[in-house]
């Protein structure tokens, strides 16, 4: 069985949450990049597994139905098919566009956690993030509203609020990123837009 969209979604969530935590409560620097080291060998490692889960499933999809095959075929000719057929899978995590979406985040979080950042993430401090509207746009491009629920288009880096966007695709599945002059001409891909961290925690800190 394949891996649910949305589980995924929630899961790879939950490995950028983690990884800013990591990198706001561990001072020493060394253990810090260990643990999240760590953790980004669990992602590959999870991207791994996804990808073999959904290719075993379509195999057994391509294969047919299992009692026909039994019905057929004797169970070790089954299983030499099975086998052959899972020979041919490649998998190679690290071109996966989950992880390359995972080191995006962190190279947007580690930027802007740099001394003197002014959008800086990992400050619990009282100061507001001292970034002005020509800096960052918190109105989602679909309903010309506040967002809440901020997620990026790894195809184009456009943020769009997720409940909207969702709306948008459940009526037409062949929508274009709305930003006005986007060069992407890609349908909108709901599994390429994952929860921008950086402009989350900037609604957090700063409520409409």
């Amino acid at each position: 069985m394949a891996q649910n969209a949305p589980t995924v979604r929630e899961l790879d969530n939950s490995f950028t949450k983690m990884a800013i935590n990591i990198m706001k409560y561990y001072v020493d620097e060394k253990e810090r990049e260990d643990i999240l080291k760590e953790l980004k060998n669990v992602v590959i490692e999870n991207c791994r597994v996804t990808e073999q889960i959904n290719a075993t499933s379509q195999i057994k999809d391509q294969l047919g139905s299992i009692d026909e095959l039994i019905l057929d075929h004797d169970i070790k000719s089954i299983k030499k098919t099975f086998r052959k057929a899972m020979n041919t899978i490649q998998i190679n995590p690290l071109e996966d566009p989950r992880l390359l979406a995972y080191n995006r985040q962190m190279e947007d979080v580690q930027f802007a956690s740099q001394p003197g950042s002014s959008n800086n993430v990992l400050d619990d401090s009282n100061t507001d993030l001292c970034l002005t509207s020509t800096e960052i746009n918190v109105i989602d491009p679909i309903t010309k509203t506040r967002m809440t629920n901020p997620v990026k288009n790894a195809a184009c880096g456009h943020v769009y609020d997720k409940e909207s966007l969702i709306a948008v695709l459940k009526k037409n599945k062949k929508t274009r990123c709305p930003v006005v002059g986007c060069s992407n001409t890609e349908y909108i891909n709901l599994s390429q837009c994952h929860v921008d961290v950086l402009m989350k925690a900037y609604l957090e800190k700063n409520s409409a």
